[in-house]
């Protein structure tokens, strides 16, 4: 009867099945999200002391991080003898032990004072805190907020800050374009700065890669004592032997401060001398090309060599000898007109230099004019007589010159028979 009744209500219990499998998937997801600590959990609890706990609300997850990971939030508050105490509850999966030597501080998360721990676990040789031990008040920090700080100021101070937030409102007003341009340029520094730190971190990883290889090395050497101290006794008879020779050495030694000055003198001249091989080098390159053409040209005129009327040679020589003792006193008078025939021929030189020399623009030079000067000379002298030549010209004059010029007046009397051109 039972099983007939639910075949025909079978839609309907399968419908409520899933609103409770919905209900209790809601209510699993909104007590997480309400922080409800599971029963099956594990945590342990430290306590802070702290000078000034406000703006804290425990239950609002309030985290705990250390070096900006979460490994717990703040569970609760309480006062003891005057001084806030903030119960931290600890994850252990993600920061097993407290020692007794950390320390924390609340710094606010956000604008709105959402406040968080930020502890410092310690480490050994300090003593392991147990869950439930307090972290001391001169071991924490809390922050100071801004009408705490005026307080603490006297009036003249107060007035001088306050003048000065309201100078810093008035400065930044209408600024926001230039307060942008000032964060945006701030992002190559902030790269340049990660970079750092990578560069730290690999750095470090370094070290720790150093320190392994030490370790190796160290451990292979005790394996080689035997070799190592074959090595140290071969050093020793080394040293001992160099010992022996101490004066040899300083002798050597008192040598080589010369040795190093004529050294370093002699690679001087020795660059000196390298400058000059390179032209040297490359100016025989060609002779070097040509060398082995020649030397087949010689090998032909040796061979032709043999071909000559020997003979005849002595009685050419005898032939030559009378006017060979006649070369040196030719050779001397001609070394004695030498000069002045160079003197001569480098006058001619500079002469012809000077005379087609075209500076350019309006100076033409000498070849430029000299027809000039021949067309103007063929001019004046292309009228003549029986006497000659007639050179003629043209004299142009003013009346009030002429008058005017004492020297002239009495030379134009005599010549003309008037006092003056220029008299009626």
């Amino acid at each position: 009867m039972i099983g007939i009744q639910v075949r025909r209500h079978l839609r309907s219990v399968a419908l409520i099945a899933v609103v409770m499998v919905a209900a209790v998937v809601a209510a699993i997801y909104i007590l997480s999200q309400e922080r409800l600590a599971s029963p099956f959990a594990t945590s342990y609890e430290i306590n802070a002391e702290f000078s000034s706990v406000a703006g804290v609300a425990p239950g609002l997850g309030e985290p705990v991080n250390v070096s900006g990971v979460q490994v717990g939030q703040i569970a609760g508050w309480s006062t003891r003898n005057g001084v806030g105490v903030l119960h931290l509850r600890i994850d252990p999966a993600k920061l097993r032990r407290v020692y007794a030597n950390g320390w924390a501080v609340v710094v606010p998360n956000s604008p709105l004072k959402d406040m968080q721990v930020n502890l410092y676990p310690g480490r050994p040789p300090a003593r392991a805190l147990q869950s439930g031990d307090t972290i001391g008040i001169g071991q924490t920090t809390s922050p100071i907020d801004s009408d705490d700080l005026l307080a603490a100021l006297d009036g003249d101070t107060r007035t001088w800050f306050v003048t000065l937030l309201s100078g810093l409102g008035q400065g930044t007003k209408g600024r926001n374009a230039d307060l942008n341009a000032l964060f945006r340029a701030l992002g190559p520094t902030t790269e340049q700065a990660r970079q750092l730190g990578d560069a730290l971190a690999a750095r470090r990883r370094q070290v720790a890669r150093l320190v392994h290889n030490l370790a190796t090395l160290t451990r292979a050497a005790g394996a080689k004592d035997h070799e190592i101290g074959t090595v140290v006794e071969s050093s020793n008879a080394v040293l001992g032997a160099l010992a022996g020779q101490d004066a040899a050495l300083r002798a050597s030694t008192a040598q080589l401060p010369g040795t190093l000055r004529t050294l370093r003198t002699t690679l001087g001249h020795t660059t000196a001398f390298a400058n000059e091989l390179g032209p040297t080098l490359d100016a025989l390159t060609p002779t070097a090309r040509r060398l082995a053409p020649t030397l087949r040209d010689s090998r032909a005129l040796f061979q032709g060599g043999g071909l000559l009327p020997v003979e005849q040679i002595k009685p050419f020589v005898n032939a030559v000898l009378p006017v060979a003792r006649e070369l040196p006193p030719a050779i001397r008078a001609l070394g004695a007109g030498t000069p002045p025939l160079t003197k001569a021929f480098g006058t001619l030189e500079q002469f012809t230099n000077e005379l087609v020399y075209n500076p350019g623009g309006r100076n033409q030079g000498f070849l430029y004019w000299l027809p000039w000067f021949g067309h103007n000379i063929n001019s004046t002298f292309s009228t003549s007589d029986a006497n000659g030549s007639v050179v003629r010209g043209l004299v142009l004059a003013s009346c009030t010159s002429l008058s005017a010029n004492p020297v002239l007046t009495p030379l134009i009397t005599t010549l003309l028979g008037q006092p003056g051109l220029c008299s009626p």
